[in-house]
């Protein structure tokens, strides 16, 4: 045999085997994220049998019976002690906002946090929903969130007048609504969030928006977080933890 025809030998045996650590590499990562994802199902809770079910499967401790403050310091144990990984680029994100979201729950609130992210990763500022402690209709976590930003002294060096500097993202622990979007798109930020509302998230819907509204919406980033599903099972769970004690407008 010549050393030519060697030499294709190896190099066609050298190509074959980097296909199979690949084949068997890529393949690995489909196992891994088929394994992560939290079925689309997940995120409709309408009762509160549903909801008790759902949290008794986290993996904070939760028992059926347990009263509402106990549930509330389990999730708090939990999220306090967790450890973002390194694969969910946007948990540590996630858990900000998901104890921004337990601060308003253990206030009487609605379980929906927010913090604003500035170019760099770092978190600037935090908030949570605080309709029914202020009364107000207008205290969504966004919304909170972005005028207590903009009445900060240190927002200036980040703002334009009204409009946001490039950089600047909202990572919010539910699904931004239709109000909280808009604002959002209008100052310039991204949009970032933990878990999808497929019942009453805008994001889900931008195309229903009206033309002028969509393209605003459009010019920057808006996308769902790269987060751990336990990440997002507590920041839907903490979405609708008011059906456990049914707080709200009667």
């Amino acid at each position: 045999m010549s050393i030519r025809l060697e030499r294709d030998i190896m190099k066609k045996a050298l190509l074959f085997c980097c296909f199979i650590v690949l084949f068997y590499h890529i393949d690995a990562q489909n196992d891994r994220l088929n394994s992560t994802k939290v079925d689309p199902s997940y995120f409709i809770t309408h009762t509160r049998d549903e909801l008790m079910a759902k949290l008794v499967d986290l993996p904070c401790g939760i028992k059926k019976d347990d009263q509402v403050k106990t549930i509330l310091l389990k999730l708090n144990d939990y999220l306090t002690g967790f450890i973002p990984a390194a694969e969910y680029s946007d948990d540590i994100y996630a858990r900000a906002a998901n104890l921004q979201a337990l601060k308003s729950v253990i206030q009487g609130g609605y379980g929906i946090g927010s913090v604003l992210i500035d170019k760099d990763g770092k978190i600037i500022e935090a908030a949570h929903n605080s309709q029914i402690q202020e009364s107000r209709s207008d205290l969504h976590a966004e919304m909170t969130l972005m005028t207590k930003f903009e009445e900060s002294r240190h927002s200036k060096k980040y703002m334009n007048m009204y409009v946001y500097k490039p950089g600047l993202t909202v990572f919010s622990s539910a699904e931004p609504c239709p109000m909280c979007l808009i604002r959002i798109s209008t100052a310039g930020a991204d949009t970032k969030y933990c878990t999808p509302g497929p019942e009453d998230g805008m994001v889900s819907r931008i195309d229903f928006l009206p033309p002028d509204w969509k393209a605003l919406a459009m010019k920057n980033s808006v996308a769902l977080g790269d987060c751990s599903p336990e990440m997002q099972k507590i920041a839907h769970l903490l979405f609708y933890t008011f059906l456990l004690d049914n707080r709200g407008p009667r």
